[in-house]
């Protein structure tokens, strides 16, 4: 039982020190990558900013 909390603290802390990278790498980039985003309906288009 000793044994099998050690090895669970060990593994959390690793998985906690691997997800605190990945959110600082995704929180600087500008699409993520674990999420789907699906492509936006052609009605939307008429709001978006216009370039002139």
């Amino acid at each position: 039982m000793l044994e099998e909390n050690k090895i669970l603290k060990g593994t959390t802390k690793a998985v906690i020190f691997a997800l605190d990278k990945l959110l600082k790498v995704e929180a600087n980039t500008t699409s993520c990558l674990m999420l789907y985003q699906p492509k936006a309906p052609k009605a939307l288009e008429r709001y978006k900013k216009q370039n002139k």
